[in-house]
């Protein structure tokens, strides 16, 4: 799927170039270079989304889901919504677990602020909601799984392997195309 890209990108350069667009050309690499799909190379959606949580930038993170919801998983099937639903909910914990594994209570209570009315109506998170006021979390059992270096490779991997799935059964004419059910089996 990336080399599709590529190739469309070289045409879309070359054509630009032949009709002597060269300012178009440079904003397109400039857009190119702050492309949210990252060229649709997994490796690089997973990297800016780890940039986000460590940047403590949860309405960066947020955007950025919403961008991929809106242009990929939005167009997969119905029995796909737990899976990206369980990837978001994950997602989000990997957020909070960074913002208290450094310390930093500020950034969790904001979370909790901002998330709340969200959350709260879903049980998944009921037990999240004293994380803040649990005084060694990291011990306590029922976060103690999330605490560990494991449980965030695993799900890295999971969000991973789920994106790759997706842009292997997707083709460049879909993603620009209106919307229509994607099916990854």
């Amino acid at each position: 799927m990336a080399s599709s890209v590529e190739r469309t990108n070289d045409l879309v350069r070359e054509y630009l170039i032949y009709r002597g667009f060269t300012s178009t050309l440079k904003h397109l690499d400039s857009e190119i270079k702050v492309d949210k799909k990252k060229g649709f190379r997994v490796d690089k959606i997973i990297d800016q989304l780890q940039q986000l949580i460590q940047n403590y930038d949860l309405t960066g993170l947020k955007d950025y889901w919403g961008y991929l919801e809106g242009r990929l998983f939005s167009r997969l099937e119905d029995i796909y919504r737990p899976t990206v639903n369980k990837l978001w909910t994950s997602l989000y914990r990997l957020y909070i677990i960074h913002t208290d594994y450094l310390k930093n209570p500020e950034k969790t209570q904001e979370f909790f602020q901002k998330q709340a009315l969200e959350l709260q109506g879903q049980v998944e998170w009921h037990d999240w909601f004293v994380l803040p006021f649990v005084p060694v979390p990291e011990q306590n059992p029922n976060f103690l799984p999330y605490f560990s270096r494991q449980w965030a490779d695993t799900f890295l991997v999971s969000l991973h392997n789920f994106l790759s799935v997706l842009f292997q059964c997707m083709h460049i004419q879909t993603l620009l195309l209106p919307r229509h059910h994607i099916c990854l089996l």
